[in-house]
């Protein structure tokens, strides 16, 4: 202890701007799965704030950067489960060691922005400014095809329904945006820089801000169905090279007869939905279904939404498509966002001769229309894995009519890890921003289902073979977020712009009279 002890103080004392940052790191880590303590992400950044408004510029920046590299880290290992088996072992760390180094640049621009926006002595300026710095760090991260949106800090509070409101309002940037509103007050408030008036008039917006986002949900419109859906979710259970490369047939069969016993089990099923790509369709030759998968849901009477991937004109797609009985013509729906690299690269010939693998990597082409599938009058839609990070997106299926919205993905690349986790949980903000049930469907991973409200309705095991029968109850509300889409980042984005420079030249002018 006494070797420890002088060692310890000598980091608090003298090396705090990089201990601080790095505390905030891991007690991060704590409110991500497996640990989920939500709660603590609403303190964990205060002493990150901390450094970065008392610091020098570079200091700042340093911190943004360290804070993030243990969490970071943290909240993609499970990406580890398919860059090693598929890579050689040197490449896989150095496209880990990127990624990391990549996403912690975004937060040392946020330290670095932190440290400017403090630097003016105006106190409304840094209380406003750092959430509006953060959001917008997370918003810019979520453009461009590189963009990448997982663990994001507000996808913490996917426990706390009554929270979740505030995704209704603002969209998911609202959450972020508060957590970080509040933490700024507090380590304003320590540091002696607010107080008095200002204390409470900037508590006052910040409880303002917080109530509406509250509060106007329970003002919408709830449109009640009188009659569910009842709905058949197969989850395999089968491993991923056995989807992507050998064994098809077998792979449709083990789904057809899974699809039979949840028919004898529920004999009321209107629709079954199976994970993504679990078929495979060739669309060159002739645009039609499987002949067994057809057979079957003739005989039963049944609709079938299930994740294809599809070669049409040239192109690879990873789709979702609908059998029904009742349609002539086959609805499919592209998927628009793909995964960075895997799915999607601007020159994927040329990083496929480089790398040389066994695998094609951004080979795949993204849709570019919005589809609705209609299951006995019912409007819904089928959004493809990695997209259920995207709200913005997900959106727009809700805005053409959709009741509920299914998320056909495979998690079998990520074993029992985390990633399950995060992936199953950014349905609940979904839900909450659109106002629509959301059902994630997973061939290995988690099936769970919220409903409008982002409440969690059931959950599977990971990666079990299961059946799941439940009547779907289709009941939503129109969000703002639905209306406007992604305003509130706008909204900050423009006060930063139009606040910055006078807020700038002003204390450069005050400081000549110095």
């Amino acid at each position: 202890m006494n070797r420890i002890s002088p060692l310890l103080n000598f980091i608090l004392l003298h090396h705090y701007k990089y201990a601080a940052p790095l505390f905030s790191g891991l007690i991060i880590i704590l409110a991500f799965p497996p640990f989920d303590q939500g709660y603590l992400a609403w303190v964990a950044l205060i002493p990150l704030f901390w450094t970065c408004l008392n610091s020098t510029k570079v200091d700042a920046f340093k911190a943004g950067f360290l804070f993030s590299l243990p969490f970071t880290l943290y909240v993609n290992y499970y990406l580890t489960h398919v860059l090693y088996p598929y890579l050689p072992d040197l490449l896989a760390t150095i496209a880990m060691i990127s990624m990391v180094l990549y996403i912690s640049l975004f937060y040392g621009l946020f330290g670095l922005a932190a440290n400017l926006a403090g630097r003016p002595g105006r106190v409304w300026f840094t209380a406003l400014a750092l959430p509006s710095l953060w959001m917008l760090v997370e918003y810019l991260r979520s453009l461009t095809f590189l963009a990448y949106n997982v663990g994001y800090l507000g996808y913490t509070q996917w426990g706390y329904p009554g929270l979740l409101n505030i995704a209704s309002v603002y969209g998911y940037w609202g959450l972020p945006f508060i957590m970080v509103f509040f933490q700024t007050i507090l380590i304003l408030f320590l540091i002696r820089k607010l107080q008095g008036r200002q204390l409470i008039a900037i508590s006052s917006v910040f409880a303002i801000i917080l109530f509406l986002g509250l509060t106007i949900p329970a003002l919408q419109e709830v449109s009640q169905e009188d009659e569910p859906l009842y709905t058949a979710l197969i989850q395999g259970n089968i491993k991923t090279e056995r989807i992507i490369n050998t064994n098809r047939q077998n792979t449709l069969e083990y789904y057809l007869d899974l699809t039979r016993q949840a028919i004898k089990e529920e004999p009321k099923t209107e629709l079954v939905v199976w994970p993504e790509t679990i078929v495979h369709l060739d669309f060159r030759a002739t645009r039609s279904h499987p002949e067994e998968l057809v057979k079957m849901g003739k005989e039963y009477g049944i609709d079938l939404l299930y994740g294809a991937r599809i070669q049409n004109n040239g192109d690879l797609y990873n789709s979702v498509t609908l059998f029904s009985e009742e349609q002539q013509n086959i609805p499919v729906y592209n998927k628009h966002r793909l995964v960075p690299f895997v799915e999607f690269f601007p020159a994927e010939q040329l990083l496929n001769r480089i790398l040389q693998l066994d695998l094609l990597l951004g080979s795949y082409t993204p849709g570019q229309e919005i589809t609705i599938f209609n299951v006995n009058g019912i409007p819904v839609a089928g959004v493809v894995c990695f997209e259920s990070y995207f709200g913005d997106h997900m959106r727009l299926f809700a805005n053409k009519g959709a009741k509920h919205q299914f998320i056909v993905t495979n998690d079998a690349w990520f074993k029992e890890s985390i990633g399950l986790d995060q992936h199953a949980q950014a349905a609940a903000i979904r839900a909450a921003e659109i106002g629509t049930g959301v059902t994630q469907v997973a061939n290995s991973g988690i099936t769970i289902s919220y409903d409008y409200r982002g409440r969690e309705v059931f959950r599977s095991g990971k990666s079990e073979a299961a059946i799941f029968t439940i009547p779907l109850d289709l009941s939503g509300r129109e969000t703002l977020y639905n209306r406007f889409g992604d305003y509130f980042p706008a909204f900050w984005a423009i006060f930063l712009v139009i606040a910055a420079p006078y807020i700038i030249v002003t204390a450069r002018r005050e400081n000549s009279l110095l």
